[in-house]
C-alpha cells in the first residue's frame, strides 16, 4: 500500500539511495518506484540502476519501474525481479498487449492519460487484462498537477476494468531535480506533508501511494509509514498547557459518532474512557476552526466530550481548547460518521 521512489544518476548518491531503501524497509514499507527514463541523468546512470535494482530485490521490495522504449530495448530486464513495468514513451497499444501476454510482471498503464478507447484497443489486441494495473503521473512543474475531479474520473474508469491504481505524494526534505517543486499527482498536495496527502489519496480510491520525491526526511518517512486503512491519523499541535487526563484522552483511538453534529467530528470514545476530572481553563478563548476541544466538569454529564470543530464558535467556559488540528484540514473534512481516527501529537 505504501512506497518510496528512488532515482539513479541525479543529485542523490548511490550510497544515499541504498540507505534510504534500508530505512524504508525497516519501517515496513514494501514498495519502490524507479524511473528508467529521466532526461537529466548523468553518465553513471546505467551502472547505478543495476546496483539499485539488485539492492531493491535483495530487500524484497515490490518494484515498479517506469521505462521508455529506448531503455526497454537497452536493459537486460531478465536479470532483475519486477512486480510491474510502467510502459511510457514509445509503446503503442498493440505492443502493450503483446508484452502483457508474455511477461512475468504486470504492465502498469498511465492512469492520468488513459482513455477507454485505449483500454478497448489493448484488450482487442489480445491483452491479458489480469496482468494490468495503473499509476497516475507525478507533476514536477507547479500548477500542472491533476484536479481531484479528474483523478476520480480516471479512477472510476480503471476500476470498471478491475485495475489497481497507484498515485504519488511529495516530500519536503529533498525534492527531485531539476525543478525541485515536489512530485505530487494532485496539485493541491504540492505543499502538504506526505502523511496528509497519502491519506487523502487513499480516500479517493488509490490503492498504493508512493512518495514521489528523491528523499523524505526521517520524520516524514516515519509518519508516512503510519498510514493505514483502519483509521485516520490527524497531526495536532498542543497550543497551551493541558492536563494529564486531557493528554490521555487525546492518545486514544477514537470513533466519530454516527450523529456527530453538523460542524463537528465528535468522538464517541472519549467520554466512555474518562477517568479523572477535567478542570476548566482560566483562559478559555474563542474556539477556532479545527480546534480540538474537550468539555470540562462544568458541562456536567458531557465532561470528557471530545470534538474537532469544522467552524468557529464563541468561547465557552465549559469547553477547553486542547489542540490545533489546522494542518490536517484536508482530511478532517473527509472524516465521515463512524470513521475511526487517532491523533499524532
Amino acid at each position: 500500500m505504501l512506497g518510496i521512489s528512488v532515482y539513479a544518476g541525479l543529485e542523490i548518491s548511490l550510497e544515499e539511495n541504498i540507505q534510504y531503501l534500508e530505512k524504508a524497509s525497516k519501517l515496513g514499507i514494501k514498495n519502490v518506484f524507479l524511473s528508467l527514463h529521466i532526461p537529466e541523468v548523468n553518465n553513471n546512470f546505467i551502472n547505478e540502476i543495476s546496483t539499485l535494482i539488485l539492492k531493491i530485490n535483495k530487500l524484497n521490495f515490490n518494484l515498479t519501474a517506469d521505462i521508455s522504449k529506448k531503455y526497454y530495448d537497452k536493459l537486460d530486464l531478465k536479470k532483475f525481479n519486477f512486480e510491474a513495468l510502467r510502459l511510457d514513451f514509445g509503446f503503442n497499444n498493440q505492443e502493450i498487449a503483446k508484452i502483457s501476454q508474455n511477461s512475468d510482471y504486470k504492465i502498469n498503464l498511465n492512469a492520468s492519460t488513459i482513455k477507454e478507447s485505449d483500454l478497448k484497443e489493448i484488450i482487442a489486441a489480445g491483452a491479458k487484462l489480469e496482468n494490468f494495473e495503473a499509476s497516475h503521473n507525478y507533476y514536477p512543474r507547479k500548477e500542472t498537477g491533476l484536479s481531484e475531479e479528474l483523478l476520480i474520473k480516471k479512477n472510476n474508469l480503471l476500476k470498471r476494468y478491475g485495475l489497481k491504481i497507484s498515485g504519488f505524494v511529495p516530500a519536503k526534505y529533498k525534492k527531485r531535480p531539476p525543478i525541485k517543486a515536489g512530485l505530487p499527482s494532485l496539485e493541491k498536495h504540492r505543499f502538504l506533508e506526505p502523511l496528509i496527502a497519502a491519506q487523502d489519496l487513499l480516500s479517493l480510491g488509490i490503492d498504493k501511494v508512493y512518495i514521489g520525491d528523491s528523499r523524505a526526511s526521517k520524520t516524514e518517512l516515519a509518519d508516512f509509514a503510519l498510514v493505514n486503512k483502519k483509521y485516520w491519523i490527524i497531526p495536532i499541535e498542543i497550543k497551551s498547557k493541558i492536563s494529564f487526563e486531557e493528554k490521555r484522552l487525546l492518545s486514544l483511538t477514537h470513533q466519530n459518532r454516527q450523529d456527530p453534529g453538523e460542524y463537528l467530528i465528535r468522538s464517541e470514545t472519549a467520554r466512555k474512557h474518562l477517568k479523572k476530572k477535567i478542570k476548566p481553563k482560566n483562559n478559555n478563548s474563542k474556539r477556532f476552526k479545527y480546534a480540538v476541544t474537550i468539555d470540562n466538569y462544568n458541562y456536567q454529564r458531557y465532561e470528557g466530550d471530545l470534538n474537532i470543530l469544522k467552524k468557529e464558535y464563541s468561547a465557552d467556559k465549559r469547553v477547553n481548547i486542547a489542540a490545533d488540528a489546522g494542518n490536517s484540514a484536508l482530511i478532517i473534512e473527509k472524516i465521515k460518521e463512524g470513521d475511526r481516527f487517532k491523533f499524532k501529537i
